[in-house]
């Protein structure tokens, strides 16, 4: 893709029209590229497209503290999609996940399952999972989990309201 055409949408607790942009960067917003080649992009974009049909793109959303726990929800659904095809660790393991992250790894075959040396275990949605580490292909769940899920959430939980931006051109970011 082109750096030119690379556009983003800022999503924040503050409009970033009235703050400094650098200001609004400082966790209190995220940026979502618009990149059709990148799963997360792509989902998050539809996320956002079920909620603002069809305004999305054309029209800043500023929703109120509270208003937006639909979209919190949204999120969290899409993150069990995305969980449904990664190993769950057993609940009775929980004490001692180290312990199990090993055992499991030397039951695998080193030279068939070679990459598997790069899973690890991570918290999301209250369970722990084992998941792949290794390509970025693989770390979807993980991804979509800090870099999305995790900050709209924060945003709701600490009673923020949410910006939603229309897209910005890369340059007008000054990046």
């Amino acid at each position: 893709m082109e750096w030119d055409k690379l556009y983003c949408i800022v999503v924040s607790t503050k409009n970033y029209n009235v703050e400094k942009l650098e200001e609004i960067k400082k966790n209190s917003s995220y940026i979502s590229w618009n990149n059709p080649d990148n799963f997360i992009s792509n989902l998050e974009i539809e996320i956002f497209k079920s909620f603002m049909g069809e305004d999305f793109g054309k029209k800043e959303l500023f929703l109120e503290v509270g208003s937006y726990g639909n979209i919190v929800e949204a999120y969290e659904n899409a993150l069990r999609k995305l969980l449904e095809k990664e190993r769950k660790v057993p609940k009775e393991r929980y004490g001692d996940l180290q312990e199990y992250l090993k055992e499991y790894k030397t039951s695998l075959d080193p030279i068939e399952d070679w990459d598997s040396k790069y899973d690890e275990i991570h918290e999301i949605l209250g369970e722990y999972y084992l998941l792949a580490m290794r390509y970025p292909k693989d770390r979807l769940a993980y991804e979509f989990n800090k870099l999305h899920y995790l900050r709209i959430k924060s945003f709701y939980d600490s009673r923020l309201p949410l910006y939603i931006s229309t897209p910005i051109s890369v340059k007008n970011l000054g990046f």
